[in-house]
């Protein structure tokens, strides 16, 4: 008896029955795979299981990405071992056999090393019946974590690259004609990309570095409206309407305003991307809950809504396809708590998503100290 287990991905906790007289099973994205992973890292086709000579292998089909067993690519048919992790994208697959004794229906009669990892962990804990030890466990999971930021900052790079490209040939083609207006066009292809590199710099920098909170008085809701300022012409750009709806109650409290301000910014950013040009609505509110003593920020949308919710804030997850890296939401849950608040999503496929950050109210007295509004 053998199984495949998925212990990252969308379809985590999943697993799937492999029969030795029965076709090869197929690893893919699209219908018509055996086994369909939402996994945009995925190529459509991208790897098969098969049963041969008394046992199983595994071949890549030709992916675009690789298929990775315990972290190394493969380049032919490999013998699956019990307990091998086999990559495919951002999906971890873990291989279960009988034949090398793993025993599902009987007790373990070795002990057994448990691997716990934390909450933000990507892997789920899982118990092996030899002598593998939590260090090598770590290491792997970590080079499972190194392997896709490196796989989705590669896309970021390359798509901002691509772009750059492109407005630098707008650029000499148009001198090469003294076409000043073409050139101008192609300027702005350059100078939206030249921030967005800047923007994936400033987002490494902030979530991989620790950094203190500054905390000082800050006048919340006029910080809403400033973010709503600078993300007005990416809304305008899509036709993408941003209102504010702020409870006027909140007056001057004690938050890190330059760190609440990305928290802002990347909820709204998100938001803006999410929905439909032309019909795209984004609301930004504010709430004071005097019962418990918390500032409430949500971030509404009717955007297309998110189907899996559970890895949303981990580090490198992106719902962008190719067109993020994943750690504008790792670095609103990292500055959130850092606030001793906390953040969570819901979400209705097809009608919108709704982000909410909830923080201690800590009021400050206006009597006493100086107001300033930090944006």
């Amino acid at each position: 008896m053998a199984q495949l287990r998925i212990i990252t991905g969308p379809l985590r906790d999943s697993s799937f029955e492999l029969e030795k007289g029965g076709w090869a099973k197929s690893i893919g994205r699209v219908d018509g795979t055996d086994i369909v992973l939402a996994d945009k890292a995925l190529s459509r086709k991208h790897a098969e299981v098969f049963y041969r000579d008394s046992q199983w292998f595994i071949r890549d089909l030709g992916s675009s990405n690789g298929t990775f067993i315990n972290e190394q690519r493969i380049t032919e048919p490999i013998p699956l071992k019990n307990n091998d992790q086999i990559r495919c994208g951002a999906t971890v697959l873990l291989f279960v056999s009988s034949q090398e004794s793993w025993i599902l229906d009987k007790p373990v009669t070795k002990p057994t090393i448990e691997l716990e990892f934390n909450p933000g962990d990507t892997m789920v804990a899982i118990a092996f019946d030899n002598l593998q030890s939590k260090q090598s466990a770590q290491q792997r999971q970590r080079l499972i974590q190194a392997g896709q930021a490196a796989l989705n900052l590669s896309h970021g790079i390359k798509n901002i690259l691509q772009a750059v490209s492109t407005g630098r040939d707008v650029i000499d083609s148009a001198f090469s004609r003294n076409e000043i207006d073409q050139a101008k066009k192609g300027w702005n292809i350059l100078k939206r990309n030249l921030e967005q590199i800047q923007k994936l710099v400033l987002d490494m920098l902030k979530f991989s570095k620790e950094t203190e909170l500054r905390v000082q008085p800050c006048l919340f809701n006029r910080l809403i409206e400033t973010v709503i300022q600078m993300v007005t012409p990416q809304a305008q750009m899509r036709s993408v309407t941003v209102a504010a709806q702020l409870d006027e109650q909140i007056g001057m409290v004690n938050v890190d305003p330059d760190r609440m301000q990305d928290v802002i910014m990347n909820l709204a950013l998100n938001a803006i991307e999410a929905v439909e040009p032309q019909k795209g609505q984004v609301t930004v509110s504010t709430e004071l809950d005097t019962e418990r003593s918390q500032i409430i920020l949500r971030v509404t949308d009717n955007g297309p809504g998110i189907n899996d919710l559970s890895s949303l804030f981990e580090p490198f997850h992106t719902t962008k396809g190719n067109t993020g890296v994943g750690l504008g939401l790792a670095i609103v849950r990292k500055v959130v708590i850092h606030h001793k608040g906390t953040v969570d999503a819901q979400s209705i496929p097809g009608e919108g998503s709704i982000f909410t950050v909830r923080l201690p109210y800590l009021p400050v007295n206006t009597e006493v100290a100086e107001p300033s509004l930090q944006s």
